[in-house]
């Protein structure tokens, strides 16, 4: 989606998005990682196309409201439909200056989430005796049914062997470059002077997945500590201290207390059960859910 629009905009406004390459060229490595396959000046002329999209539409229907239902004079209509507009042009050029590191962190995740199993099976083929290119096809073939793999890093390697007949150790140089996975970096530059030196590429993927495995268990382990806290943190503030303060309030209404800014303690009970206490539960199940990690 975002390659079609991109070309398509490039055709309206590549001149002005080319004037502004030089002061964005930070974003081609970002589009790298984030596996969007468009050039630099066609994600440029992305973002000003989106974001020129917003200013338009906000104005226009800025100034419809402003004009025909506040009954606004045309002038202030027309500035604060600008205004707005000017805004939503600013924050969907932020939006989409963002949505490459975005997009590479959610493939970085998916990675290092699949690296150790995937090492398994490549440990597993190489064993086998399969050269490294024939691996590579292996796991293409598992990215493309959305199985194991490296987010496409290996269907990537292997376009650029077979396609563009560029030799592996240069192939995995790039792709370790543009990886937005920094372990997977790594292994590939392993690969690199595994290959250089001969060695047997079977024990160096078994070494990394179990290396990774540990990994993965000891931040398992410390996750374990912290939930614990946390179910601790839980009982003390949303269970005992609820509790302690309804039965506080309702004491107070039996004995007549007064308000407090003008809330009964009455309404105080029916806003903690119905509104803060709900509330701070779901906050903290987006944190849990943020801070667990992935299997």
């Amino acid at each position: 989606m975002i390659e079609r629009i991109s070309h398509f905009s490039y055709g309206l406004i590549g001149r002005t998005a080319e004037e502004l390459v030089p002061h964005l060229r930070d974003l081609e490595l970002k589009l790298k990682r984030a596996g969007i396959r468009v050039s630099l000046q066609a994600y440029i002329s992305f973002m000003l196309f989106m974001s020129l999209l917003a200013f338009i539409l906000s104005l226009a229907s800025v100034f419809t409201v402003a004009f025909l239902f506040f009954r606004l004079t045309i002038i202030s209509s027309l500035l604060v439909g600008v205004t707005v507009g000017l805004l939503a042009f600013a924050l969907v050029f932020a939006m989409t200056y963002s949505l490459p590191s975005t997009m590479a962190g959610r493939r970085r995740k998916e990675i290092e989430v699949n690296l150790p199993f995937t090492l398994s099976y490549m440990s597993i083929l190489a064993s086998a005796g399969l050269p490294p290119n024939r691996i590579f096809r292996a796991l293409a073939v598992l990215e493309e049914r959305g199985q194991l793999g490296l987010a496409g890093e290996a269907k990537n390697i292997l376009r650029d062997v077979e396609v563009f007949g560029v030799d592996l150790a240069t192939a995995l140089k790039e792709a370790a470059r543009r990886s937005p996975s920094p372990s997977l970096s790594g292994i590939f530059e392993g690969m690199i002077s595994t290959i250089h030196a001969g060695g047997d590429l079977s024990k160096y993927f078994e070494e990394e997945a179990r290396e990774l495995m540990g990994i993965r268990r000891i931040t398992l382990r410390e996750f374990v500590d912290v939930l614990l806290m946390l179910a601790e943190v839980y009982m003390a503030i949303f269970v005992a201290f609820p509790l302690i303060l309804i039965v506080l309030l309702v004491i107070l209404s039996f004995l007549g207390g007064g308000t407090v800014a003008g809330i009964t303690p009455e309404n105080m009970i029916q806003l903690m059960v119905y509104g803060m206490i709900p509330v701070f539960g779901v906050i903290f199940l987006v944190m849990i859910s943020l801070m667990t990690p992935k299997a």
